[in-house]
Order: structure tokens, then sequence, then C-alpha cells
């Protein structure tokens, strides 16, 4: 039995990879195609147009610099939320052990070692940490990533409304931005239910539950966050310190372009088209769907002059912006080597029950 579920967790994790690969591609093959891509001209490929790029990164390397900056900045941020989210529902964890299992679980979602995400691997290293506290841990890690990508649909419908880029696009990217603003709302009204008191005695839970497919998450998430309903401001710290993480992102991919290219889309589109992007993290493929979104949204709206983003300059700045992300973890990873190398090879044991331990860690209950 535990071979076959080995079996199947190899193929998914095959699935997901052939998916990147393809995405990828796909994408590479749109920017050197005859006259279209960046590193094309009416021939095909041409090497010099590499070159260029290469030649003008050399000359505003400044800017790269201040793009490694930023990034770093909003991944950190993201390490403080977590902690304090967990220390609100009372785990003892120290700031330190936080920022050391969330550059594993940071390292975990850029190169997975094995089947085991991110998210996952900070919950078991923290509930082995805390034994006792397991339910809460995990429910902090929950709240915290729900958290963020709720901040993620704030931030690019308060950019589509702030930069008008809604009345301005064309109809497909219309068509998107009605779909953030409308996904937003509802996720509001969804977090301010979950946070109300529960007036139906657990049987909203348990309908939950019965839901297909989402169900069981939904209710996860629910009890979850009723563990932090008797802290408001919490939430709502939490919630505003995600929105510089957004914004230093799209600060990033924007000063990544302007090291590399000569044109580039403006920095408010920036704010709108890099949360868009990074709503695809909901998919579980690693690499692939946020790159091909903003590849396309760069490619979709012209430039002030007319121009338009040549097919291959999203993928490009959301590579370099990868690269940065390794750069960031490996410090995490050196870390690790030198002083919590038995965490590493634990959460990698462990990992081979996460189904097992999923299913026994049901979040903290509510708060009374």
């Amino acid at each position: 039995m535990a071979k076959q579920k080995t079996v199947k967790q190899w193929a998914i994790q095959l699935l997901k990879v052939t998916l990147s690969a393809a995405i990828i591609g796909y994408l590479v093959w749109d920017s050197v195609r005859r006259g279209e891509g960046i590193f094309s001209d009416e021939h095909g490929f041409n090497p010099e147009k590499f070159w260029q790029l290469v030649h003008h990164a050399g000359q505003y390397w400044y800017y790269l610099i201040l793009a490694f900056v930023t990034a770093s900045s909003g991944v950190l941020i993201t390490f403080f939320r977590w902690w304090v989210l967990v220390r609100t529902v009372d785990v003892p964890l120290r700031l330190t052990e936080s920022f050391r299992f969330s550059f594993i679980g940071f390292l975990f979602n850029l190169a997975p070692m094995g089947l085991v995400g991110g998210d996952l691997a900070k919950a078991i290293l923290a509930a082995r940490r805390f034994p006792d506290h397991r339910p809460e841990t995990v429910a902090s890690v929950f709240v915290d990533r729900v958290l963020g990508l709720y901040a993620l649909f704030v931030v690019a419908s308060g950019a589509i409304l702030l930069t008008g880029v809604i009345s301005s696009s064309p109809p497909l990217l219309q068509s998107v931005c009605r779909v953030v603003l409308i996904v937003t709302a509802g996720a509001t009204l969804v977090l301010i239910a979950c946070w109300a008191p529960d007036v139906t005695g657990g049987n909203l839970i348990a309908l939950l539950e019965r839901l297909p497919i989402v169900g069981k998450l939904l209710a996860r998430f629910v009890t979850a966050f009723r563990a932090y309903r008797h802290h408001p401001w919490i939430l709502i710290t939490s919630v505003i310190m995600t929105f510089p993480v957004h914004l230093l992102f799209a600060v990033s991919i924007y000063l990544i372009g302007l090291s590399l290219f000569e044109h580039v889309q403006p920095l408010a589109r920036h704010f709108v088209f890099c949360p868009l992007a990074g709503v695809m993290q909901v998919i579980p493929v690693s690499i692939g769907p946020a790159e091909f979104v903003l590849d396309r949204l760069f490619v979709l709206m012209p430039l002030a002059d007319g121009t338009r983003v040549l097919p291959g300059q999203g993928l490009v700045t959301l590579l370099v912006y990868r690269v940065f992300s390794l750069m960031i973890a490996t410090t995490g990873l050196s870390y690790f080597f030198f002083f919590a190398r038995a965490d590493w090879q634990e959460a990698l044991r462990e990992a081979e029950e996460a189904e097992e331990w999923q299913e026994s860690a049901a979040p903290a209950p509510p708060v009374p």
C-alpha cells in the first residue's frame, strides 16, 4: 500500500515537472521565433540579441542590486509575519528559530527535495519542535498562506482601481480585472463570515466537510481562522504587513526589467500585472504558470508610445527574480548546513508520511 502511494506521488510530481517544462518551453520558443521575440530577428534566433541584453545588464547593474535588496526585504517580511501568527496562538517559537524554519521551507518551495512543499516542511519542523502545540502550528502556517494570498488580491484590486487600467486595457484584460475585483470582494465576505461567531453549533463545519473536492480544505481553514477570532488586530496587522511584500515584488520585477531592457511597462502597471501573476501560486506547479501570465500581460498592453513589449521579456524577468530567490534561500541552506542539518534530514524523513501526518494534525479548535 505504501509503495502504491509512493508511485502515485512520484507520478504526480512527474506530471508537474512535465507541465512546467512545457510552459517554459513554449515561452522560450515564443521568445526566439522569427521576427517576434526578444531574441529573434526576421531570420529567427539571433544570439546578438542575447548579448545585447547582457551588455545592457552590465551597464545598469545597480538596478539588479536594488532588485535583490527589495526581493530580500519582501521575503524577510513574510518570515516575520508567520512568527507573529504562531506566537499569537501561544507557541513559544523564538524569532531565530522561525527564520530558520522559514528559510528551509522557502528552499523547499523553490527546489522541492522529493514530494513535500515548503509550507508542509515548515509545519513539520515547528510541530516537531513543539509537539504539544502541533494543531496550533498547523493553523498558523495555514492562516499565514491564506492571508498572503488574500492580500495579493487586495493589492491587485487596489492597483486596478487606482491606475484605471480596467478602462484602458484590451477586452481580455478587462475581463481578468473584473474577475479579480469580484474574487477580492467575495474573499473579504468569506473572511468576515469566518471571523464571526459560529451560530450554527458546528453544523457549518460539518456542511463544509461534505462538499466535494475542496470541502475538507475549507473546513480546516474555517477552524484554523477561528483560532484567531479573539486576536483581530493580529490578523489585521498580518494583512497590512503583507501589502509591502507584494509591492516590493512588483518593484523588484520593475527594477530587473530596467536593468535588462530598454523598454519596460511602467511601474504602475507592474502593481497590477505582478499580483495577477502571483495569483498563479494557487496552482501546485512551482514554475511556469506565473511566467506565462506575466509574459502575456506584458505583451498584451501597448506602451505609451504605441509600441509593444516583445514576447519573452516577462519570462526572462521572472526567471532572474527566481535566481534571486534561490540566492536568498541559499543563505538559509548555508545556515542549515552548518547549524541545522538534523532538522533538514528529519523533515525529509517525516515528509514521506506527510499524508498521514496532515490527516492527524487538524487545526486548533476555535477559542470560545
